[in-house]
């Protein structure tokens, strides 16, 4: 299946007949301080086919292609948990979280920083193996490192990789613990699709199918009305992707990413549970 918004659409109904709102004490809160319950399933998965030039964004609401691709630069080519970084990029996806000394702790970008196997990083370890043990069933990713939990703003959502080659076509596996469908997910698979092809660029595949696994799927009490209205909104043709001017996934610039053809519906502001 190559379009997201189809994908999309079947995980939000999904939830929506299939989850339940628990019952128990919620650790998410609105800005406001009221309980931020929600509808959840626990366990859904979807393939994506990435082997193409369209790209898995969502055209029923406006999606932030830019601040995405800024946000994954920040963590897997600049390695940073500095959000002061990532603001003066212009993506302010953190800003909620930031600690005192402006990072968000031991997360993300630092644990893909992490050497590995005596290479210097996280993704030094991939690109190492799938250009020189491709066969190889253990070139993965991990950012759920539980020496330093406590030492992070908030816990990794997308938290493993896992990169297999079969005939020439690169095969991605992640596995996300919790997905807020109506303001994660969106971002997540679109930035991973471009991870995705840059890794492949970079080790000379093909990109193949991207296999997403989520632990719990659930969007809040707030927003059920808007994304199931969202849902059944006006669909257009899935937009371009195009990654320009490649050298090394290494000296990878978020400008380098362009979209062509976007459209979108209307845009939906769904207010962030903390």
């Amino acid at each position: 299946m190559n379009n997201f918004d189809t994908i999309y659409k079947d995980l939000i109904l999904n939830i929506h007949n299939n989850g339940e709102y628990t019952d128990e004490n919620v650790r998410t809160k609105y800005a406001d301080g009221t309980p931020a319950t929600y509808k959840r399933i626990i366990g859904y998965s979807f393939r994506y086919d990435n082997s193409s030039d369209k790209a898995p964004i969502i055209t029923t609401r406006f999606v932030p292609i830019k601040s995405a691709i800024t946000e994954l630069y920040w963590i897997w080519i600049l390695q940073s948990n500095d959000v002061n970084v990532l603001e003066n990029l212009g993506c302010k996806f953190w800003n909620e979280w930031k600690k005192e000394d402006g990072t968000i702790g031991k997360a993300y970008g630092y644990q893909i920083s992490k050497q590995t196997l005596g290479h210097k990083s996280q993704l030094h370890y991939i690109i190492h193996e799938l250009k020189n043990n491709p066969n190889s069933r253990r070139i993965l990713t991990e950012i759920w490192d539980v020496d330093e939990l406590s030492e992070m703003s908030l816990t990794p959502c997308v938290h493993l990789t896992q990169w297999s080659v079969l005939n020439g076509k690169l095969y991605l596996e992640v596995r996300q613990r919790s997905a807020d469908s109506c303001n994660g997910i969106i971002s997540n698979v679109w930035q991973y699709s471009i991870l995705h092809k840059l890794v492949a660029l970079e080790c000379g595949l093909k990109p193949a199918d991207i296999i997403w696994n989520i632990h719990d799927l659930h969007f809040y009490d707030r927003h059920e009305k808007d994304i199931l209205q969202q849902i059944e909104g006006n669909t257009f043709e899935p937009p371009t992707v195009k990654i320009n001017n490649f050298t090394s996934i290494f000296d990878f610039k978020p400008e380098q990413i362009e979209v062509v053809d976007y459209r979108y519906d209307k845009k939906y502001k769904y207010e962030i549970a903390i």
